[in-house]
């Protein structure tokens, strides 16, 4: 399973994936709170579908705003970590 954070005009979609086939999604409307907002709503997610963080294979960041736009940064930054948590632990 993996994780997509789809960030397009300035709307932000959390959603789950199994192969091709989308599972669950959420939306957080309030850009500006990404930071504080992002892993609970990833952890509400998994809780939503019973699942737990080991069972997320990979998390993907796609997004129309580009690097220098903040909330993209955020995300990416949170993709990086957990993926390269996954490879370490």
């Amino acid at each position: 399973m993996k994780i997509i954070i789809d960030i397009k005009n300035r709307k932000i979609k959390i959603a789950l994936w199994r192969n091709q086939t989308k599972i669950d999604s959420l939306n957080i409307e309030e850009e500006h709170t990404l930071s504080e907002q992002l892993l609970p709503q990833i952890d509400k997610l998994l809780r939503n579908n019973q699942l737990d963080s080991q069972a997320i294979a990979s998390v993907e960041v796609k997004s129309d705003q580009g690097d220098n736009f903040t909330t993209t940064r955020i995300a990416r930054a949170m993709a990086e970590t957990w993926n390269w948590n996954l490879q370490n632990y």
